[in-house]
């Protein structure tokens, strides 16, 4: 029995009885099936390749499912991890943990006896709430998704079913700024609590029952407050049976369901649940990394699994002014090293390179996009020059430009020619291919890029008709690469085209014509040509005029033969 004023010596957990010791030592250059075959025989969790170098089996393991294990051991390496000593401190351990790191290593002298892995240390951000900056949210918007969030707490505890607010929503909460969307995920039935969600708040429920996720737009709080988009998801898991292909889905929990996204700063949850309302959790230190603005995935074939998430790492980049830190440039180079995706479908690369243009300013992005030579994924041999960058400046230009003009253009298309022009022609083919672009897209496309000397010809050209015969039959997209691709000179008649020349046309019409005496048919077509290049060039200007040309073209001789009508259209 303890005594009253006795003292007792305390005893502080060591790091030592945190480590995992089932580790052991590998050969960085060794294959990764080979490696996964030793840990296996003597029940290894993780290989130690250096003083701050560990691969886990379960990478290893993930790789060889994949059918990448000739890969060397050393590509799937997390690096630069910290070091404790046996004796130190549990807190100085969990306190590397807090800071974001994957796993600290626990050494005895100079040998590692142990790995301390952060998501089965229990460090998952709990004890940290921001329902305080949750209730300092000010604007009518923030108070409606707040009231949003309230709701569908309540509602998943009357259905004793646990929902948070994931991803995106988090992450900007932390920044400080109001996300967009709003993505929910339910630990059970999703699509049942999103029918209650949107009975509650007078919204459209649409359900994807395949995928086991539902959106509710136009919903409104009692004080009709008009709320974002709401997603809802069931919570779940996804098993990468090839690089690049979609994942298989199959249901999990929260954990598992944030062990899929991209990144460590999107990979946090809000509680919603009333009794524990605001409360974070954070499994994998986003919050740690998102304050150092360091883009960290959550192991390191995420950007083998799924390649787009270099492209939305890009966006992320110049958003937030984020970088990569070790782990994710290993992960890129990793990436690059397989650099042939065939189960990744042109349609998804297109996408992200939308969305990529579609950041404000995209320039940010773009130069993250080339300085990890990103396109090497549509073709190795593409180059990313400087010109390369000045085209997409000047392709928003000529955007301007034509949609002043009345000109009907696909900035999406707009923008693969900024990428593609200058390109050799056999890297354009073989880029369009990766697109999976076809048809008359992937003709105007290549037309677009393709140097025809018609930057040349438009030089030598002066006649506002002759410049119109030459670009009548462009589309909008082959004229933005003519425009790309001329001198400033040439750029103004194109330019001239789009503002006055396109949209030129005789005052008579062809049944004009036809009355006239012009026999329907081709001629009709001919005449109506001449005409327009006569006013293109300022040789009629009056109706008048028009049909005395066609007296002449047809060889009447008595005016009296011009119908009445050319006075009311004079």
């Amino acid at each position: 029995m303890a005594k009253t004023g006795a003292a007792y010596p305390q005893v502080e957990p060591r790091a030592a009885a945190l480590a995992d010791r089932r580790i052991a030592a590998g050969r960085p250059r060794a294959r990764v099936e080979r490696a996964l075959a030793a840990c296996r025989r003597v029940g290894a969790r993780a290989l130690v390749l250096g003083p701050r170098r560990v691969t886990r089996a379960a990478d290893l393991a993930r790789a060889v499912s994949l059918g990448l294990g000739a890969l060397p051991v050393d590509a799937l390496a997390w690096s630069a991890l910290p070091l404790v000593g046996a004796a130190a401190s549990e807190i100085e351990a969990r306190r590397h943990l807090a800071s974001g790191t994957p796993m600290v290593l626990v050494r005895e002298g100079r040998r590692v006896v142990g790995v301390i892995e952060r998501d089965r240390a229990g460090v998952d951000g709990a004890g940290m709430s921001l329902a305080a900056r949750l209730d300092r949210l000010q604007s009518r918007e923030d108070e409606a998704r707040l009231w949003l969030l309230r709701v569908a707490g309540k509602i998943g505890e009357s259905m004793g079913l646990p929902v948070y607010a994931v991803g995106g929503f988090v992450r900007d909460l932390m920044l400080g700024r109001v996300a967009l969307d709003i993505d929910l995920v339910v630990e059970g039935d999703g699509i049942a609590f999103a029918r209650r969600l949107s009975e509650e708040t007078g919204g459209v429920l649409t359900v994807h029952e395949g995928f086991g996720t539902a959106s509710i737009a136009g919903a409104a709080t009692a004080g009709n407050a008009t709320l974002p988009p709401v997603d809802v998801a069931s919570s779940r898991r996804e098993r990468y049976e090839r690089p690049g292909a979609l994942p298989v889905v199959s249901p999990g929990d929260l954990g598992e369901d944030l062990m899929r996204r991209d990144f460590t700063i999107n990979a946090m949850a809000l509680v919603l649940g009333p009794s524990g309302f605001g409360r974070l959790v954070d499994p994998f230190g986003g919050r740690h990394d998102l304050r150092r603005r360091v883009l960290r995935p959550l192991h390191p074939l995420s950007f083998v699994e799924d390649p787009t998430r270099l492209f939305r790492a890009a966006r992320y980049a110049a958003r937030l002014g984020a970088r990569f830190g070790p782990d994710g440039r290993a992960a890129l180079a990793l990436a690059l090293r397989i650099g042939d995706f065939p189960a990744l479908s042109g349609q998804r690369l297109r996408a992200e390179i939308d969305l990529v243009a579609a950041e404000s300013p995209a320039s940010g992005a773009f130069d993250r996009v080339f300085r990890w030579q990103l396109l090497r994924l549509w073709d190795p041999r593409f180059r990313a020059g400087g010109g390369v960058r000045a085209h997409l400046r000047a392709v928003r230009r000529f955007e301007k430009r034509a949609r002043a003009a009345g000109a009907a253009v696909d900035e999406r298309d707009l923008t693969l020619v900024a990428l593609l022009a200058g390109q050799a022609a056999r890297v354009v083919g073989a880029c369009l291919d990766r697109l999976a672009v076809t048809g008359e897209p992937r003709r105007a496309l290549a037309a677009a890029v393709a140097d025809r000397g018609l930057g040349e010809r438009l030089a030598r050209t002066t006649r506002p008709s002759a410049i119109a015969d030459m670009l009548d039959h462009l589309s909008a997209t082959e004229l933005a690469g003519a425009w790309l691709l001329a001198p400033a000179a040439t750029r103004r008649r194109i330019e001239w085209f789009l503002r006055h020349g396109r949209a030129a046309r005789p005052i008579l019409s062809g049944e004009d014509l036809v009355a006239f005496g012009v026999p329907r048919g081709p001629a009709v077509g001919l005449y109506l040509r001449r005409l327009r290049r006569q006013r293109l060039d300022g040789g009629v200007k009056t109706v008048g005029e028009e049909y005395e040309n066609l007296r002449l073209w047809l060889g009447h001789s008595d005016p009296a033969t011009v119908p009445a009508r050319k006075e009311a259209l004079r």
